[in-house]
């Protein structure tokens, strides 16, 4: 998630590259840029992450490593929105950063700054760019959850892709909207740069409307079989995530049907309150019901709350891997509603 409304025009169609470069934009757009062929630029940032990642694991420390890198000037020149820098303090880019200046941080860094000053984090982002990467020590490649960090206004979240599971199901989700374009404007109060919104506590930000979400699980129809034993009957239950800031998380389920995957009928109603719409998720999960081991996945499909339509609809089930599995659905009833202001208390 990148950006605000102003240059939304100006970069559609365009390419845009993170990487390192020499001297500053202006000195580039001034004619004063480097004039040998070449040029050095630190790349002391992931060196230092990836030392700190290691540092963990070691029983002993070790200083950062910085390295140098040679650059050309046509290299350079590429990059004009997102130049990579070194993040040294929230204070330190609120006085000396760029708008087109960009720094990385893995997910351990990232939640430590969370922790410590969601508001500041969310101030940042909206003046920069951050990217944020999974840990070096993710040697099966699992990943993260992206959520946490759209929450603090992240606008570049990186994944494991190869790697299937919620995360990448609350990805997908997040950006199938906007025509799936890759592109979704964060919420108004996350680009305000007078605002103060701390994900930790949602109430306190200017424009806080919580609401009452109330769905309803009818039925299924033709739901897959996961046991390829002959004669095994799925015994269906549907979980409903909500995903968004931590006052937000939550999940409940219906009752499980015994021996129905073809057309199991719930009729059973769940009720959420949420904080934050404008960043929470919702994602309907179906499930094969097991009393002696754990449940079997059937399906899955997340979208933005943003984007649901009350009413009653079919919800078209995907696969493990985000693929189709056609005409496996969900049929539900949604209903949301204001909550009052008064007797929400933190």
């Amino acid at each position: 998630m990148i950006g605000g409304r102003d240059n939304q025009q100006e970069l559609k169609g365009r390419i845009l590259l993170k990487g390192k470069k020499i001297g500053s934009l202006e000195d580039s757009l001034n004619g004063m840029g480097e004039e040998s062929p070449m040029g050095e630029v630190s790349d002391e940032d992931e060196a230092a992450d990836i030392d700190e990642e290691n540092m963990r694991s070691d029983s002993f420390h070790r200083r950062p490593r910085k390295s140098k890198q040679r650059l050309s000037k046509e290299l350079s020149d590429c990059v004009v929105y997102c130049k990579s820098v070194h993040f040294s303090s929230f204070k330190h880019s609120r006085i000396h950063s760029k708008f087109y200046e960009i720094s990385s941080f893995t997910e351990s860094k990232a939640r430590k700054h969370m922790r410590e000053a969601g508001a500041e984090f969310v101030h940042h982002n909206g003046r920069q760019l951050t990217r944020i990467y999974p840990s070096g020590l993710r040697t099966d490649s699992s990943n993260f959850n992206p959520q946490d960090m759209w929450n603090a206004g992240c606008q570049i979240v990186a994944l494991n892709f190869q790697t299937a599971g919620v995360e990448m199901d609350l990805n997908d989700g997040l950006f199938s909207q906007n025509g799936r374009c890759g592109y979704v404007l964060r919420p108004e109060f996350m680009r305000n740069p007078e605002g103060r919104f701390d994900p930790e506590c949602p109430q306190n930000y200017e424009g806080y409307r919580p609401i009452s979400l109330a769905i309803q699980v009818i039925s299924g129809q033709q739901l897959p079989k996961v046991n390829i034993k002959e004669g095994s009957i799925v015994d269906p239950l549907v979980r409903v995530e909500i995903h968004g800031v931590p006052m937000d998380q939550a999940k409940q389920e219906t009752r499980y049907i015994d021996n129905n995957g073809f057309n199991p009928v719930w009729y059973d109603n769940l009720q959420f309150t949420v904080h934050v719409p404008e960043l929470a998720l919702v994602r309907f999960v179906v499930e094969d019901y097991d009393k002696t081991s754990k449940n079997d996945f059937v399906g899955q499909y997340t979208l933005p709350l943003t984007c649901i339509q009350q009413g009653y609809r079919h919800i078209h089930l995907l696969s493990k891997d985000g693929t189709s599995i056609p005409p496996a659905s969900l049929f539900v009833h949604i209903r949301m509603s204001d909550l009052p202001l008064s007797g929400l208390g933190p």
